[in-house]
């Protein structure tokens, strides 16, 4: 595409040599014509309400009146004595006899009527691709190769592609005004010191259309064949930037409010066509001097902004590079616009004063860095320029909690969540959900400022607020943690403590500058210098039963030592609720005996000899005002199991909606309290018990034991007329990560179980601990 420049240079004061010819006149004439005749009906059907009216009911809006009065509008701007008028002579010039580019100019009026049809009310993006889709019939019945019905493969496939180029034009806009949506809290400021009036925005749509004529597009307008034909001719470039001053035209256009708005876009249209022959241009206005890296969440990266100016008669493409000496050149970790996406190798549009690419310094170092911009033209001129700055970089992130780092979206993004997938089990399926953290917490991330002269960390702060905030200047924020850069070994090592570090760990005394031969301090072993340097240590959230539990924001607040300051939030789920998990046998005492033969009634292997189990095994809601879903639902399973003094343990089946499981993935009972320790002497009368488990003694008896669908362990089994003392044990989990590993807890119920079955006629020692005679 040809050079084209900022609405600044087009939309500036005119002067008497953008509007003082006769070429001029004779354009506006014709443009104020056309205009005069629509105006001219308007006014009789203004004076005519009754015909206005007939109209009403005779007549609905459709899409072939907008397309037919748009053709009517512009039909004598755009025959060729009139379109040529306002050409500069480098351009006449250039083209040469008419006959070998009528196409261009006939393909002009497409994109004029494209222009002003997008600009004409406010549209969203599917009426975009609407009004694209006619553009590209359009261009295609110009060119003598009209769109076929149906269209065919190739013809699809061609429209399809302009639909994802557009999606990418379009999405900037977006972005932009979603951004500005998000966060408001500059536009009062804006407003009121005259920075926001009336016409802001109107430059966006004619954003779009820069961003919307690339080579790609160009090439699925006209179809493969039609492109490798014309591309190569020498005026091409030119056609292309004709086209897109013609599309800002028509967008001025529609929205102009009586003749004098008429003639300024007409003016405005000549003043693009004259800089589409500007010379090859390039230069570098930033980044300067100092410069902080910022978060780009739509590329999930950090950024530095690449400013300039590449552009120019014949304009083919810009290409960036960076280097750390001035020597050795690298092409790479540039994103060129459109962003988002962001991707390619060089940029396609030109640019004049605007962004060229943003520099993803992500994983780069900080320091002085050289950029250097080739731009080329379609003739194979080229303009080179370099410039230089330092990069600040400012590693101010929360990326884990007690090493959990795993997030659903990048940690750029506000409302990224730490998440886990839980596992199937049982009847429950497997799901993805957040997580939550409880108990001694550590914070891991980076808190690095760095690059410039004169700017360091000085200090770090850690902070919490219940709920979910992103703004950091907010009130209410709690101080847990605060780091002070003051020993010369923490300013030695500032630049390796970035990334994952934990930043709950505690800086120990500045061993590097003890005499020999006191030791290095920090725990052992050490990975390298500065992990010697430091005690682990964490955040103790849980200071009473339930301590801090439900959603919370921390806060990482970084100040440098000239006065600046960064931060970075992250959203957390805290539960230091601990589950319940209190286990009984209704039918004995804790310590006393069981007689298996109350409950072998009859003692015939074919049929359960059911002794229930029951106990309570619950977790509470970590915040009960909060819907009753995961993380906030954190419960995830118990697990009973029976152990034999000095032998085998066997886990328990346990009833549920999906049949039996050996897991039990749904509460029972429940301990009547919240915030209380779950003792079990001491339940209040609102407790509910439950049944756990239903257990089949058989699989203690030696001669039945096989009968049990589940394989029953060895050395766990009772011969007839033996006795020996087992143990229940009940296990709660939650779904709450700890530095300690899972959140659990447990409660047991040990017995003495007395097989007092008769021994079986013909047994051994095997199954009877007292034979027949004996």
């Amino acid at each position: 595409m040809a050079d084209t420049p900022t609405d600044t240079d087009l939309d500036g004061p005119l002067s008497p040599d953008d509007i003082g010819d006769e070429s001029f006149k004779l354009a506006l004439n014709a443009l104020l014509a056309a205009h005069q005749s629509q105006l001219e009906d308007d006014l009789k059907q203004a004076k005519d309400p009754e015909r206005l009216k007939a109209e009403l009911l005779k007549v609905l809006p459709d899409c072939e009146q907008e397309f037919a009065f748009a053709d009517r509008l512009f039909e004598g701007f755009m025959k060729e004595d009139v379109a040529v008028r306002l050409l500069p002579e480098q351009a006449l010039q250039l083209l040469g006899p008419r006959e070998n580019w009528r196409w261009c100019l006939l393909h002009l009026r497409c994109c004029l009527i494209f222009g002003w049809l997008v600009c004409r009310r406010p549209r969203n993006f599917r009426a975009f691709n609407y009004l694209l889709y006619r553009y590209w019939r359009c261009v295609r019945e110009v060119i003598g190769q009209p769109v076929a019905t149906p269209p065919r493969a190739d013809e699809v496939k061609d429209f399809n592609t302009l639909v994802h180029l557009a999606a990418a034009a379009y999405r900037p806009y977006l972005t932009d005004q979603l951004a500005t949506v998000d966060f408001p809290s500059g536009i009062p400021d804006e407003v009121l010191n005259g920075q926001i009036d009336c016409f802001d925005g109107e430059a966006g749509a004619a954003e779009v259309f820069e961003r919307l004529l690339t080579p790609e597009t160009a090439q699925a307008l006209l179809g493969e064949k039609a492109f490798a034909a014309h591309s190569r001719l020498p005026w091409f470039w030119f056609c292309r930037c004709w086209c897109l001053c013609a599309m800002r035209l028509g967008c001025c256009l529609a929205g102009a409010k009586n003749s004098l708005d008429i003639a300024r876009c007409l003016a405005w249209y000549r003043r693009c066509l004259r800089q589409c022959f500007r010379p090859l241009t390039c230069a570098l206005t930033g980044p300067n001097a100092c410069t902080d890296e910022e978060i780009q969440a739509a590329l999930g990266a950090l950024v530095v902004p690449v400013t300039g100016t590449a552009a120019g008669a014949g304009f083919s493409h810009y290409v960036l590079e960076w280097s750390l000496n001035g020597i050795t050149w690298h092409a790479s970790d540039f994103r060129y616009p459109p962003i988002p996406p962001g991707a390619g190798v060089q940029g396609n549009s030109p640019v004049f004063g605007g962004l060229l690419a943003l520099f993803d310094t992500s994983l780069l170092n900080p320091g002085l860095y050289f950029l250097r911009l080739t731009v080329s033209s379609v003739t194979g001129a080229v303009c080179v320029a370099t410039h230089t700055f330092e990069l600040s970089k400012k590693d101010v992130r929360i990326l884990g909690v007690d090493g959990y780092s795993a997030m659903d979206t990048s940690w750029v993004d506000p409302g990224a969540r730490f998440i886990e997938t839980v596992p199937a089990l049982c009847a429950r399926p497997a799901s993805t959900s957040e997580v939550s953290f409880g108990g001694c917490l550590s914070v891991q991330g980076g808190a690095f400022v760095g690059g410039c002269e004169q700017r360091t960390v000085k200090r770090y702060t850690l902070d919490y607020k219940p709920g979910f905030e992103t703004d950091c200047s907010s009130g209410g924020w709690v101080n847990f943690w605060s780091v002070d850069y003051s020993t010369p070994v923490q300013n030695r090592f500032i630049n390796r403590r970035t990334d994952f570090s934990t930043l709950t760990s505690v800086w120990a005394a500045d061993c590097m500058v003890a005499p020999p031969p006191l030791p290095l301090c920090g725990p052992p072993p050490f990975r390298s210098v500065p992990d010697a340097l430091l005690i682990a240590s964490c955040w103790q959230s849980k200071v009473s039963t339930c301590g801090l539990s439900g959603l919370f924001t921390l806060r990482l607040l970084v100040e440098a030592t000239d006065g600046s300051s960064y931060c970075d939030t992250q959203r957390v789920w805290i539960d230091n609720k601990t589950p319940c998990a209190m286990i009984r046998i209704d039918a004995v005492p804790k310590c006393a005996d069981l007689f298996i033969s109350q409950f072998a009634t009859p003692p015939d292997c074919s049929v359960p000899w059911t002794l229930p189990v029951s106990g309570i095994a619950y977790d509470e809601l970590i915040d009960p005002m909060q819907p009753f879903a995961r993380p906030n639902d954190n419960f995830d399973h118990y697990v009973v199991t029976l152990t034999k003094q000095g032998g085998g343990t066997l886990q328990l089946p346990v009833m549920g909606p999906g049949g039996a499981c050996f897991y039990g993935t749904q509460r029972v009972g429940n301990p009547g309290a919240d915030c209380t320790p779950c003792v079990p002497h001491g339940l209040p009368a609102s407790a509910t018990i439950g049944t756990l488990a239903l257990f089949d003694l058989r699989a203690l008896d030696a001669v039945c034991s096989s009968q049990v669908p589940y394989p029953v362990p060895a050395n766990f089994t009772l011969r007839r007329q033996e006795c020996c003392v087992y143990q229940f044990d009940l296990w709660v989990y939650d779904r709450t990560i700890t530095s300690s590993g899972v959140h659990w807890a447990h409660d047991s119920w040990p017995i003495k179980i007395c097989n007092d079955l008769p021994c079986p006629p013909g047994g051994d020692e095997t199954t009877c601990a007292r034979l027949p005679g004996q």
